[in-house]
């Protein structure tokens, strides 16, 4: 028996059972909490960009609706949605029998991101304005808080059962709970940042603009300025 296919026990020097080829392969695999680094170091990368997604929605979400702040977290926001969107992809693709379902829901998740994102940055552009008009405001708002709720979604119903005391409740609860939360937010942002869109207006332009800057969406020369 070759020294290749045996172990000598620690301080023996006697040979202890030949190793298989399954055990080759763990030993020429590095493990990470049982995780083999393909799958480990996608997750960890996971992790942290699901976080950060999450921290700057947050803070793109409190800005002011204008040119400036809330157009830089937003730009962040999508990039870091990216690199949830991939390690996601690269983590189902390893365990597709039980992860697909995550994968379709980041592919949903960045579809709507990338739609809201889109919405604005390509707001002025001919085929956007033929499609939307000036309701690319609706767009937006949908597009990015919809892709907030899909990625909290995913981690209630990918992560909730770790969790004591929420792992008690029934598994419905997680595919809908953010949905549930989120309706409301989208509700309100359109009724204040697009106000009586569609809707024949009887003021004065000036107190439309005035109305229109206390919204944060103008509707004027002003709305290049916000959203």
């Amino acid at each position: 028996m070759s020294d290749e296919d045996t172990d000598l026990s620690a301080g023996t020097g006697f040979p202890t059972a030949p190793v298989t080829g399954r055990q080759q392969f763990e030993r020429n695999t590095r493990m990470i909490d049982s995780f083999p680094l393909s799958f480990f170091l996608p997750l960890v990368v996971h992790a942290l960009a699901g976080l950060t997604t999450g921290v700057i929605g947050v803070l793109a979400f409190r800005a002011p609706k204008r040119r400036g702040r809330h157009h830089r977290w937003g730009t962040r926001y999508l990039w870091a949605y990216t690199v949830v969107f991939f390690t996601a992809t690269i983590l189902s693709l390893q365990r597709w029998s039980a992860d697909a379902y995550l994968f379709f829901m980041a592919l949903t998740g960045y579809s709507f991101a990338l739609a809201g994102y889109g919405a604005r940055r390509f707001r002025r552009e001919s085929w956007l304005m033929r499609l939307l008009g000036k309701q690319w405001v609706v767009a937006h708002i949908v597009g990015v808080i919809g892709s907030y709720n899909v990625l909290w979604t995913a981690f209630c119903v990918d992560n909730a059962r770790l969790i004591p005391g929420l792992n008690q409740l029934p598994p419905l609860t997680f595919w809908v709970l953010s949905t549930v939360i989120g309706i409301p937010f989208i509700i309100v942002s359109i009724s204040r940042f697009v106000p009586n869109r569609g809707m024949p207006s009887f003021r004065s332009r000036a107190e439309r603009n005035t109305v229109t800057r206390e919204a944060g969406v103008g509707l004027s020369s002003r709305e290049e300025e916000t959203v």
